[in-house]
């Protein structure tokens, strides 16, 4: 049988201002910590912060993974907070399509 799968030492930021809020960042934020707590990834951390001003963009999401680039994931659903999980976190695989260039 297999163990709790290692993850990279990783932290994720969650915008978690009013317009964030207001555009379902509390169901991104649960999503996250489900995901995290299932996975058993006790080397990731997650915790939130204000607003940078890109509120068309909200739900945002940094994630930085030891050994990869940092990036910004914009418009971010639980569903993408599910897949960020696996496919960045878990798999070191940047899901391009969702990252904001240059933040």
């Amino acid at each position: 049988m297999e163990g709790p799968r290692e993850s990279p030492n990783a932290q994720v930021v969650l915008r978690y201002g009013i317009c964030s809020i207001a555009v379902g960042a509390k169901d991104v934020l649960t999503a996250f910590q489900k995901e995290i707590e299932d996975k058993n990834l006790n080397n990731v951390r997650i915790r939130t912060t204000g607003c940078i001003g890109l509120c068309s963009m909200e739900p945002l999401v940094d994630v930085h993974v030891e050994g990869l680039p940092n990036v910004t994931y914009h418009h971010v659903t639980p569903e993408m907070a599910r897949g960020i999980v696996f496919h960045h976190i878990q798999n070191r695989t940047i899901i391009n399509e969702w990252v904001i260039p240059n933040v």
